[in-house]
Parts: C-alpha cells; sequence; structure tokens
C-alpha cells in the first residue's frame, strides 16, 4: 500500500531557521509545528512487529530516526537497493515509542544527517506530561517539604564557575498517575540553542549527586510552563536568594 505523501511546509520552514538560529522563539515555534504534525518513520518488518531504526548520538544514546516530510525521506534512503519501508505517526504515537522502557531509546531525530532535530527524553517527558499548570492536571509543582542537605551549598558552589546563570529555582514535580517525584531545576539565564542545552546538562550531571537519588529536569526561565512554575517564587541560590 502507497503511503500518503507529507509535506509539512511550516514544520520545515521552521527546521531551516532552527538550523541556522537555535533561539528560544525558533525552538518554541519548532515544538509547535512537531506536536501537530504526521511524521514518516522508517520500518523494518511487516505491520505487528515494526522495527524501527535508530542513530547513535553520544554517550552511547540512541534516537529513534524520524522524518518531517515525504522529500526528505526518499532523499534519505535514495539509491538503496530496496524501497525502505514507513508508516506515518502524530507526535503522540512517536512518544509512545520512545517512552516506553523496552525500547531502550534516548529520544528521537526528525531528518537525522540533515537537520539533526533532536528531541530528548528529558524534553519529552515534560510534553508527555503536558506540564501546563491548569491543562490536564497530569502533573503537580510545587514546594517540597525539605531540600536535600548539600543542595543549596553545592549550587552556589556552581554559579561561581557559571557567570551566565545567574539564579536557580528549585521545584518538586509529582506524576499524579505514576505518584514519581523529580526535582524540576529552573535557571535564569540568556543563553540560547546550543549554548543553552551544554548549560542545563552541566547542571543536571554537577547536581545529580546531591538530589536525593531523584532524577532532575532542568529548563531556562525563559520557557513559558518554567516562567508559570516559578511566577511568585523566590530562587533557590543565586540573585534573589537572600
Amino acid at each position: 500500500m502507497e503511503i500518503e505523501r507529507i509535506e509539512n511546509k511550516e514544520l520545515v520552514e521552521i527546521m531551516g531557521k532552527v538550523r541556522e538560529s537555535g533561539t528560544e522563539k525558533n525552538m518554541i515555534e519548532l515544538l509547535r509545528q512537531a506536536a501537530g504534525a504526521t511524521l514518516l518513520v522508517p520500518v523494518d518488518g511487516d505491520e505487528g512487529s515494526y522495527s524501527f531504526h535508530a542513530v547513535a548520538g553520544s554517550e552511547g544514546k540512541k534516537y529513534m530516526a524520524v522524518y518531517s516530510d515525504s522529500d526528505s525521506f526518499e532523499v534519505a534512503f535514495e539509491g538503496k537497493p530496496y524501497k525502505q519501508k514507513g508508516v506515518t505517526a502524530g507526535f503522540a504515537d512517536i512518544l509512545d515509542v520512545v517512552m516506553s522502557p523496552k525500547m531502550g531509546l534516548d529520544g528521537f531525530v526528525i531528518n537525522p544527517g540533515v537537520e539533526n532535530i533532536l528531541f530528548g527524553k528529558d524534553m519529552l517527558k515534560i510534553i508527555a506530561q503536558q506540564m501546563d499548570i491548569g491543562g490536564d492536571d497530569t502533573a503537580k509543582v510545587g514546594e517540597p517539604d525539605h531540600y536535600p542537605e548539600q543542595l543549596k551549598g553545592k549550587l552556589e558552589e556552581y554559579l561561581l564557575d557559571a557567570p551566565s546563570v545567574k539564579s536557580i529555582w528549585v521545584r518538586l514535580l509529582k506524576e499524579n498517575h505514576t505518584e514519581v517525584l523529580r526535582w524540576m531545576i529552573v535557571i535564569d539565564t540568556e543563553l540560547e540553542g546550543d549554548e543553552l542545552m551544554y548549560q542545563t546538562e552541566t547542571l543536571k550531571n554537577f547536581v545529580k549527586p546531591y538530589l536525593d537519588g531523584m532524577d532532575a529536569l532542568v529548563f531556562s526561565s525563559k520557557e513559558e510552563f518554567a516562567q508559570q512554575v516559578i511566577k511568585g517564587v523566590k530562587p533557590f541560590a543565586g540573585e534573589g536568594s537572600n
């Protein structure tokens, strides 16, 4: 059966902009377009027993390969000795596959080898939880009854070596459907794009030993949902915390 042709002109256009400039505005628009798009996923095998293509990332991570439109899909597999099978999938369908523990995936990448737009699992957790305050209430964020003993001191120490970060908020996130608790760390910074991604990953790795064994999600205070979470809340470390 022939797959319907997928165009996604707006998504392709914003992906081009993100490749040139990964600003916060462009990334938010990219997320909006991707969340509402039908995408193409290369598969092997037969319906009911499909296997998905994975792309190797840094540190041994694996990302599911996804394509933004039919043209990108065809260019990627041009010259292959066989016709590559593909299926159409919505953003929610891809989320289900990536978030499944048995798949062993760390996210997915749109148009690998070209635009390489990466959606890591931390970002996808928030999307999957639909973390907009006052939405469907699948997750709640609030003040913890206590903080890990060394956390404040370590964050103040981190800030001494990270002049691009002014303040840090620490909140507690609870998934209502699983009761899983995670720390949500929000940073006040002017960094964007790759520099912001590097900063959030660096902070997460630095602070991990001081989180009482819990996972953490790190975000910029410029993101809309992060602004809602810290509205009226005093920073935990840095400027304004005293």
